[in-house]
Parts: C-alpha cells; sequence; structure tokens
C-alpha cells in the first residue's frame, strides 16, 4: 500500500519505478542501522496524514469545528444540532485515523534496532487504556514544532524522489527507443543524454535527504512521538466534550503519572517508550481489547450511520453527484440538455424518480392556473433553489473530497486538515435529503420549462 501517483499501476510501481531506486546510495548505512529504502513511500503518506491530523487539532480549527462546521446550515439540517454528538462523531473519526497511522508506525517498529520501539503496539494501546498518562504533553512546544517540520520536509523530499523515478523510468524508456534512430538524430541524441544525466542525479539527491536514506529507528521514534502528542491533543480538547473517551476516565488503571514519552533532548531516543517499566503489560493486551473510547470498540466510524441516513443506504456519492450537477446546470448559461436530464434522472433510485414524477406534475398544474407570469414564476424558483443549494450543496462537495482525501492514489501528499464524516451526507437524514433533491430537480425543470416556451422540457 505504497503511496504512488495516480496512473501507475501496481505493475509498474513493483518492477520498474523502483529499479532505479534499489541500486545502492552513496552511503551505505551499517547492518545495525537499517534504512527505510523502498518503505519511505507509505511511510512518507503515513507522516502526511499524522502532520495533518496534528494541523486539524489546533485551537483555531476546534474552534473552526465547533463554530462554523458544526453549525453549518446543512449539518444542522440533515445531520444533527447535538453539539455533543458531533463532537463524538469528530472524536472518533480522528481516533480512527491516529490508529491507522499508530498501526503502520508500529509495523515499522517491528524493524527497528531498538528493542522498545519494537513494541509500539503495546504502549500506544497501554496509554489509550489509561496506563501511561500522556495528557500534559505539551501540543505546542518548540521540540513538537521543529518535529513536525522535519517530517513535513522529510514527506517533501520523498514525494520528489517519487516524482523523479517515474520522469526516469519514461526518459529511459524513450532512450531505448532513440537509439534506433540515433544517427539521424545527433543533436536530440545529446540533449537527451543531457537531460536524462540531469534526472539521474536528481534521483540520487532526493534518496540522500528524503526518507529512503533515513533509518528506521530515527523515522519511527519521530513518528510515535507525534502519536502521543496527538492522543493527548485528542484527548485535551474532546474530553469535556465526549465522557466516554477512554483517557478522560479518572481512575481507570493505575498511571505512571512520571512518565514523559517525549525526549527532552533533540535526539531521538529510546526513551520514546518504556514499556520495560511498564507491569502486567500481557493481561491488559489480553483483557478489554475494545477500547470505550472510541465510541463503539473497533467498530468503524463509516459502518456506524443509522439506519435512516443516507450512509446506511449507500447513497452518499451518488446524491452528491446529482446535487453538484444540479448546481452546475443551476449556475450555467446553457440551458440543460435532453441527455443530461435523462442521465441526472437515471442517477435516482426507483422511489425518487416516483416522487419527482409525481411533485412534477402537481407543480405544473398549480403554475398553469397561476395568474402569475412564466418569468415571475421562473425566478421564484431561482430564488428558492439558491437558497436549498446553498447550504446543500457544501455537503455534496464534501462528501466528494472526503472520499478524495482517502484515496490512496492521489498525487499530492498533502498535510492540511482534512473533512470530516460529520460534514458530510454520510450522516444526513435521509428522508429530508432526498426531499430536499427533488426539490432542486423540480424547480430545474420548472425554470428550464418557463424560460424556454418554445423547448418545453422537464424530468
Amino acid at each position: 500500500m505504497a503511496w504512488r501517483p495516480a496512473g501507475v499501476n501496481k505493475a509498474s510501481n513493483n518492477t520498474h519505478v523502483f529499479r532505479h531506486a534499489k541500486s545502492s546510495s552513496s552511503s551505505s548505512p551499517s547492518p545495525s542501522s537499517p534504512t527505510l529504502q523502498i518503505l519511505a513511500f507509505e511511510t512518507a503518506k503515513c507522516m502526511v496524514r499524522l502532520v495533518a491530523l496534528y494541523k486539524s487539532l489546533s485551537d483555531d480549527e476546534f474552534l473552526k469545528l465547533r463554530k462554523s462546521i458544526m453549525k453549518s446550515p446543512g449539518v444542522a439540517a440533515l445531520n444533527s444540532d447535538d453539539e455533543a454528538y458531533l463532537l463524538g462523531l469528530a472524536c472518533k473519526e480522528m481516533l480512527e485515523n491516529l490508529d491507522q497511522a499508530a498501526a503502520i508506525v508500529s509495523r515499522l517498529g517491528k524493524k527497528c534496532i531498538d528493542g522498545e520501539l519494537n513494541k509500539l503496539d503495546v504502549a500506544y494501546h497501554n496509554m489509550k487504556q489509561g496506563i501511561i498518562d500522556a495528557r500534559h504533553l505539551d501540543f505546542n512546544s518548540k521540540h513538537v514544532g521543529k518535529i513536525i517540520e522535519q517530517m513535513e520536509k522529510y514527506a517533501s523530499y520523498t514525494s520528489m524522489l517519487y516524482a523523479s523515478l517515474v520522469e526516469l523510468e519514461e526518459m529511459e524508456i524513450s532512450e531505448k527507443k532513440m537509439k534506433k534512430w540515433k544517427r539521424n538524430a545527433s543533436r536530440n541524441i545529446n540533449y537527451f543524454n543531457e537531460e536524462i544525466s540531469l534526472r539521474r542525479k536528481q534521483v540520487v539527491q532526493f534518496r540522500k535527504i528524503s526518507l529512503w536514506n533515513q533509518t528506521y529507528d530515527k523515522i519511527v521514534g519521530l513518528m510515535a512521538q507525534i502519536v502521543c502528542v496527538v492522543f493527548a491533543r485528542i484527548c485535551t480538547i474532546f474530553g469535556p466534550f465526549v465522557p466516554s473517551l477512554a483517557c478522560t476516565t479518572k481512575n481507570r488503571h493505575p498511571i505512571r503519572r512520571n512518565y514523559n514519552p517525549i525526549p527532552k533532548s533533540p535526539e531521538v531516543r529510546s526513551s520514546v517508550f518504556r514499556i520495560s517499566a511498564i507491569t502486567n503489560t500481557d493481561k491488559f493486551i489480553t483483557r478489554n481489547k475494545n477500547i470505550e473510547g472510541n465510541g463503539g470498540g473497533n467498530q468503524m466510524l463509516i459502518h456506524s450511520a443509522p439506519e435512516n441516513t443516507v450512509g446506511a443506504a449507500g447513497l452518499g456519492l451518488r446524491y452528491a453527484n446529482v446535487i453538484i450537477m444540479a448546481e452546475t446546470y443551476f449556475y450555467s448559461t446553457k440551458a440543460m440538455s435532453k441527455g443530461a436530464r435523462e442521465y441526472m434522472f437515471e442517477m435516482l433510485p426507483i422511489n425518487l424518480k416516483q416522487s419527482l414524477r409525481g411533485k412534477l406534475k402537481s407543480h405544473w398544474c398549480k403554475d398553469a392556473e397561476a395568474r402569475e407570469g412564466q418569468e415571475c414564476l421562473a425566478q421564484r424558483w431561482k430564488v428558492a433553489l439558491e437558497e436549498i443549494l446553498g447550504w446543500l450543496a457544501p455537503m455534496a462537495h464534501d462528501t466528494l473530497q472526503w472520499q478524495q482525501e482517502r484515496n490512496l492514489e492521489q498525487r499530492n501528499l498533502d498535510a492540511r486538515p482534512t473533512v470530516l464524516l460529520l460534514q458530510t451526507l454520510h450522516f444526513s437524514d435521509l428522508e429530508k435529503t432526498e426531499a430536499a433533491i427533488v426539490e432542486i430537480l423540480v424547480g430545474l425543470s420548472c425554470i428550464y420549462r418557463y424560460e424556454n416556451p418554445r423547448k418545453k422540457g422537464g424530468f
């Protein structure tokens, strides 16, 4: 599951692109200190996820979540206006994201020389159970800030390395073809040779400064510290609003309050996790594996949508696309073609098709009897649709963005805060959402009908 740019298939990823990356680097590491090498790309993606999660927990982002996102008209109308419920969803999603990152860091830790880094999974479990106290960690400390900056640089250099490898692979394929007509294009050959030589030098340089040439112990140590800091931050900011959070439950387990998983020295040492000092570890691992703080144990948040929601019906992406298409045609200066109307209509489930037909007949009958002119009726529909799309369309866009941000094939490693599931249509009331969609489609059809009297049409 290593990160790779979009458009590069697995076969190419494993057999061609990395052929250059597997060549020995100029500074050969000692056998006692293995480097990430091919796992640098998966590690970079995990790093970016951790940095994005860290940034999403800042004071400004948490304030934005509570005062803007959760109180947006769409979320309040279709999802919930219960602050505790929405914060619980946000907390659970962030913990799940952290769990996924921690699992990758723990797996990489198994390759570390440091015995304590080999047991990161145990330490993370114990921290979530309250055996290790991480609540006092300073989220905004200079030390943590430097680690975040360092991780961003490593991820950026690793992304550049991958891009250079892809380009070099393409150039070498072209090089083989150019040999066939070398006699007739000597000038082009010389220019091409200079370019491919430069690209090879770039690959060597990026390999040196990227994650490729970094040791497991160093990188796992950095990432493990951020895992601790992020978990502590989640406990700090969500604790007052999410009582079920395990780390906020007092006296649940004996806590080692003198434990500090963030070493004060700049060097990353094995003091990140003091596993050896924790007693009865195996008992805590085999007992109560479903951590209460996750709001449902190991159940994924995406699978926890109530039965009456869009997500439970599996219609989130489909409805998001319908809404965005409707928005596009509503603000377009061009009339919606018959083919476009038919395509949008076919995207609807059977029950919505029936509801749409019924509403259209009802509105056309009423509007035919109305004394107002057709232009006035069209204008009324425009005002109504603009209001509905004003709060519904952002949720549709967030639904698509949520999917895109979790697409493993995305080209860019972006460390910005991501969209939360509570912002999407996933937890939206199914009946209310479908009613809004029908209203939009009825409005579009009526606007088109009344503004084009000679070319009447509709769904």
